[in-house]
């Protein structure tokens, strides 16, 4: 018989309750597991000069030049450039195609390419193809997200810039300082 518990507090007592029961034909059972393996494949590359990031405006110039070459300029799309501990890039990747005025994104999928590539930090973009650069409260609220997510991983977020596709304009999280209120957050929970 296979069983989980569930613990419910009822007045002062700590009660186990059972989730399921189930009795278990062994027989009909597989005998097999599936093993899996996780990788990163260099699917492209494009020309940027050197591969320090020094500054936001970089970032923005690089993000605009993936989106315009690999990705689709009248969509939302959400983007990692991933680092190393000395701040080079150590690649890109477009997490999310979205619609005209959203790109879903969610930190499981925003840290999965950090992690694989052994990211030490990462710069969060995404393109507004309204040319509205404010950040939305979603903006905010999945920014804020992914800075916790990522700290349990230990990987930085130096920062998430929102970029219009039409010029070099771009709204910093960093800049404005909500990249390090976030971080402050964190540290007045622990």
């Amino acid at each position: 018989m296979i069983s989980m518990a569930l613990f419910v507090l009822k007045g002062d007592t700590m009660k186990q309750q059972s989730i399921f029961k189930t009795t278990c034909n062994c027989s009909n059972v597989s005998k097999f597991v599936s093993i899996y393996r996780v990788s990163l494949v260099k699917d492209k590359s494009i020309s940027f000069g050197h591969r320090r990031m020094n500054n936001s405006k970089e970032a923005q110039f690089l993000i605009q030049s993936l989106i315009k070459t690999q990705g689709q300029p009248d969509r939302e799309q959400f983007c990692v450039i991933l680092l190393n501990a000395k701040n080079e890039i150590i690649g890109l990747n477009i997490v999310s195609i979205g619609g005209l005025s959203s790109a879903s994104a969610h930190p499981r999928e925003i840290l999965k390419p950090a992690i694989l590539a052994d990211s030490a930090a990462m710069i969060l973009c995404h393109n507004h193809p309204s040319n509205d650069l404010e950040p939305s409260p979603d903006d905010l609220a999945i920014t804020k997200r992914i800075v916790q997510a990522s700290e349990i991983v230990g990987i930085a977020v130096l920062e998430h810039i929102i970029i219009s596709m039409d010029d070099a304009r771009y709204y910093s999280f960093a800049d404005n300082g909500i990249i390090k209120r976030f971080y402050d957050e964190i540290g007045d929970k622990q």
